[in-house]
């Protein structure tokens, strides 16, 4: 009993102490962690330097949240404490991280992505956890002095810095090189072209590539947009760049680039597919497609094949079908030398025509326009219909004086009806200049 009543004495002062701030210091207990999703909770604790068993209170939990916020990981850091059970205290830390986190590469410095990776492991605990990082600036500068480390010990010390830099249509790494800058792409050459001239692949590259920093996975992307789809238009699926060599330019400050082309075998197309409707519809979407009747003995085009899904797709929202989408891909055959692609088809609901409705005619404007439009309500809706019948009113010369015409839908999507307001407006008239006598 008497013990018992020792330690809630110590309790009721460890409390009072807390909440009048007259104590600064009490074993801690334990250290919780809130809020964090990619980040585990060990490593947050390694971060912010606090030990279970140690002495703290405020001064040491404001320590604690400073490291984590400075470490660029985190949006906001909180904390509360509270006494324990065992007579010491226990503090929670609330946290709210960077979401976005990016992935790491390097470019012309004399360490690999992987070296990089590991090293950056072994400091950063929280680094440790995802292998990926914020694009913060404390994050990037600390992770530059970092690599910076790594160069020395390896006895090649250069300056390096980190950005943000893109890595494909809305992808972006984190970006070592030194810090000087990177050079710049001063010219582009080809060999081993055969099916496309070396001109016509440097012309395509100078739109993109000229001027720009140099690193062979940025001279990569920009072939992987420019110049594979050159390729792939007229059949050569696996067309590879298998070296890139670089020299410094003549005449002026940057890179000239050398590009070697292993152009491949020309792949036929096999046939077009329909997925997602059944082999009817699949007939029909074909047909509306407009395939050519040889396709079997035309080069694998994929761009043949995207205008071909666009045609297939403006025809189904002509039927109603507003929401349709066709996608397309495909499939190789590396022993036939050929490809199928396939319409991947979403008709999704099909919208019918509800009321019409005339704004800025008289009566009998109005019973003239009603009498051309030609759609009824509980028909299909064709998704051009408004915008084609406007324009055949202008044609036809209805009305003198015509100035814009506009039509607005509304859309109903859980009943998948249409309403359409017609608006037509009039150019003032202008008297005749009058004759002076």
């Amino acid at each position: 009993m008497a013990m018992m009543a020792t330690r809630m004495w110590c309790f009721f002062l460890l409390l009072t102490a807390l909440v009048w701030g007259q104590a600064r210091e009490f074993p801690l207990d334990s250290i919780l962690v809130e809020g964090n999703k990619s980040l585990g909770a060990p490593a947050i604790v390694r971060t912010m330097g606090l030990r279970v068993g140690e002495k703290a209170g405020s001064p040491a939990f404001d320590t604690a949240r400073d490291r984590l916020l400075a470490s660029g990981y985190f949006e906001t850091v909180a904390y509360r404490y509270r006494p324990s059970a065992k007579a010491g205290i226990e503090v929670t830390f609330e946290v709210r991280e960077v979401e976005t986190l990016y992935s790491i590469r390097v470019d012309a410095l004399p360490a690999t992505t992987e070296e990089v990776v590991a090293y950056l492991k072994a400091s950063d605990p929280l680094f440790t956890f995802t292998g990926k990082m914020p694009g913060t600036k404390p994050v990037l500068e600390r992770a530059a002095r970092e690599v910076e480390r790594l160069l020395d010990s390896k006895k090649q010390p250069a300056a390096v810095g980190a950005k943000l830099v893109g890595a494909g249509a809305g992808l972006f790494e984190v970006d070592f090189t030194p810090a000087r800058g990177l050079p710049v792409v001063a010219s582009v050459d080809f060999e081993g072209s055969k099916v496309i001239s070396a001109i016509d692949l440097r012309n395509k590259m100078a739109e993109v590539s000229f001027g720009q920093p140099y690193t062979e996975n940025s001279f990569r992307l920009f072939l992987e947009n420019q110049i594979r789809p050159q390729y792939e238009a007229k059949g050569y699926m696996n067309v590879t760049f298998p070296r890139i060599a670089t020299q410094p330019a003549a005449d002026v400050l940057g890179l000239d680039v050398k590009v070697t082309v292993d152009e491949g075998a020309e792949y036929k197309l096999s046939r077009v597919s329909v997925k997602g409707v059944d082999a009817a519809e699949g007939a029909r979407i074909l047909k509306s497609a407009k395939i050519p009747a040889n396709a079997g003995q035309l080069p694998a085009n994929g761009d043949l094949i995207k205008e071909a899904a666009v045609r297939a797709r403006d025809a189904l929202r002509h039927q109603g079908f507003m929401d349709a989408s066709v996608t397309t891909d495909s499939k190789s055959d590396d022993g036939k030398k050929t490809v199928e692609f396939f319409l991947n088809v979403e008709e999704g609901p099909e919208y019918k025509f509800g009321k019409l409705t005339i704004s800025g005619l008289d009566l009998t404007g109005d019973a003239a326009i009603r009498k051309m439009w030609s759609v009824k309500p509980g028909d299909s809706f064709p998704v051009e219909y408004p915008d084609y019948f406007l324009l055949k009113v202008k044609e036809e010369g209805l009305f003198d004086n015509l100035g814009d015409m506009k039509a607005a839908t509304a859309v109903d999507r859980s009943a998948h009806l249409v309403d359409v307001t017609l608006n037509f407006r009039f150019a003032p008239r202008v008297a005749p200049p009058q004759k002076i006598q």
